[in-house]
């Protein structure tokens, strides 16, 4: 295949006229627009086909041995398929998605196999069996949707799918590119550093590279083609407190290359840190409940933002019958303080020099991504948009997204989701200072300490209406500050969270530091790559709860040749 960039009208064709996937896509959408009718039914007014392509190798090892060494080859299909029009179709809406779940339908959709090699009759088998079940799926969805509408009270007054402008876009298609044996010997050489702690109870590390790349058609005639090429390095070790509670400690690197991996000079030091963590972890205090000021470090105040605001600026979170809509009625109005900006943007490959794996130049839904400005100076003014459109928001930009191959559980869906998640300020202040302050506020509260969060692996949030809305983060390294002395202590065994609105109301500096957090974000549409970035906030307070017990007694013995 020729590698171009962007091309349009009769180039565009001539080029990808003989790519076999493009070409058995555009065929059998064409068929199946004109010719599939089941008799005193609607046809598809609407079709697209999402093939998605992974492709990679992953390595782990062990105490200096190799534990794992996997290639992988891989292809999803995505089709929808609507009935209707515009205005009214077969789609779920907001809130509706899971009463359409059918395990058995899951089941026999994803059975159909996808063939590897670009074989145009072949794939074409394929697509006409998932376009006849999904075509099947939608009418049985929209005789129930016009039978629910007719019953309700409250009716939905903009369209079910917005028109978006047809798209012609080639980007490069990946490969992937690993020295398997040198990474082979990277991973014993950088996980035998493990093996003169006997004190460390588990411990990895894993190398991935994955070209994922996507081919997308629909019968509006649109036409996306890109891949990406991501590659991650991952550190963990594990071991037991004396009060027989896991302790944990990570690490994770990702590029856009392999030479955008860290060198082995600062992988060991890191490991070295890692260590040395994961020993003042072992013996730190088991902190109790508490509430009062905290003081969160960037990178792990993106993931503070990601959960206390970002799952809430998507647009399925402001317009459902099952969610909180926590900023339905926020548009225009301060949100947070004056002196945050936030926006979300796909385009971005680095912020600041640091790469992101939230890019992507085109969404799942073929449309093209772009900045969306959420907040202005403390004002909201934007939600995260897919192709679904909600009251006075009624096109995507550009921020429909799915994990293509959970079609089990019916969540390839394009969904509004993050992407390249980014917080600013415009009063940075350098962290002596942030310190400085979160020692006053402790004091006038009369709290004898505050909190340092340093280091977080994830978190989760609860948006729907069933329970009182909340967040929660998970941190790793977390410090006491005495309000007294100054003094900083390593505690552990805590979780934070709260509310959302309450937890905004709180935020009161940010310092001069933005760092990025890339990791992967679970929702509706499934697990996908998400960056976060942000600086360190402070929060005049928050309130921190127990993690999960286990209680069970370190080992009896020490590990084989660990008596020393």
């Amino acid at each position: 295949m020729k590698k171009v960039f962007y091309l349009s009208g009769v180039f565009f064709i001539f080029v990808y006229a003989q790519n076999p996937i493009i070409k058995a896509m555009k065929e059998e959408i064409k068929r199946c627009t004109k010719k599939l009718k089941i008799e005193n039914e609607p046809p598809p007014y609407f079709i697209s086909y999402m093939l998605v392509e992974r492709k990679g190798v992953s390595i782990s090892a062990s105490m200096g041995a190799l534990i794992s060494v996997d290639s992988f080859s891989k292809r999803y299909i995505a089709v929808d398929v609507r009935i209707g029009d515009y205005q009214f179709d077969s789609s779920p809406d907001f809130g509706e998605e899971t009463g359409y779940f059918n395990e058995t339908e899951g089941s026999e959709y994803m059975n159909v196999p996808v063939p590897l090699e670009n074989a145009v009759d072949v794939l074409r088998h394929t697509l006409w069996q998932l376009t006849e079940k999904r075509y099947k799926r939608a009418i049985k969805r929209f005789a129930e949707k016009k039978g629910r509408r007719a019953r309700e009270v409250k009716k939905r007054d903009v369209p079910d799918f917005s028109r978006e402008p047809k798209v012609s876009y080639i980007g490069e298609i990946k490969t992937p590119q690993v020295n398997i044996s040198k990474w082979k010997e990277k991973l014993r050489r950088y996980s035998r550093l493990f093996k003169k702690y006997p004190w460390i109870i588990k411990s990895s590390v894993s190398f991935s590279c994955t070209a994922v790349n996507k081919y997308f058609v629909n019968s509006e005639g649109s036409t996306v083609v890109y891949g990406n090429l991501y590659y991650y390095l991952r550190i963990f070790a594990s071991t037991k407190a004396e009060d027989g509670n896991w302790v944990k400690n990570l690490e994770s690197f990702f590029g856009w290359s392999e030479d955008e991996l860290p060198s082995d000079s600062i992988v060991i030091k890191k490991i070295e840190k890692l260590i040395d963590e994961l020993l003042q972890l072992k013996e730190a205090e088991a902190l109790e409940a508490y509430s009062g000021p905290a003081l969160i470090l960037s990178p792990a105040s993106g993931v503070f933002m990601h959960e206390v605001l970002g799952h809430r600026v998507e647009a399925q979170r402001v317009e459902s019958r099952g969610a909180g809509e926590t900023f339905k009625d926020k548009l225009g109005k301060k949100v947070i303080s004056p002196i945050f900006t936030v926006y979300d943007d796909p385009t971005l490959r680095y912020y600041k020099g640091q790469p992101l794996n939230g890019y992507y130049p085109y969404d799942d839904e073929g449309v093209k991504a772009r900045r969306v400005d959420i907040i202005k100076n403390g004002v909201l003014v934007n939600f995260l948009m897919s192709r679904k459109p909600i009251k006075g928001f009624l096109h995507s930009n550009g921020h429909g997204r799915a994990q293509m191959e959970n079609a089990f559980w019916g969540n390839d869906t394009p969904y509004p989701r993050q992407g390249n998640f980014i917080v600013e300020t415009s009063e940075p202040k350098k962290i002596g200072e942030l310190k400085k302050m979160l020692i006053e506020e402790a004091r006038k509260k009369k709290k004898p300490f505050g909190l340092i969060f340093v280091k977080s692996w994830g978190g989760a949030t609860y948006t729907g209406r069933w329970l009182m809305e909340a967040f929660q983060s998970q941190p790793i390294i977390v410090y006491k500050i005495d309000a007294e002395t100054g003094e900083e202590k390593m505690v552990r065994g805590i979780k934070f969270g709260g509310t959302p609105l309450m937890s905004l109301d709180k935020v009161i500096a940010a310092g001069d530091d933005p760092k990025v957090f890339n990791g992967f974000c679970g929702a509706e549409s499934g697990s996908i790559p998400v960056a976060l970035v942000a600086p360190s906030i402070l929060l005049s307070e928050i309130e921190v709860t127990k993690t999960p017990e286990t209680r069970e007694k370190p080992p009896i013995l020490p590990p084989p040749g660990g008596e020393k």
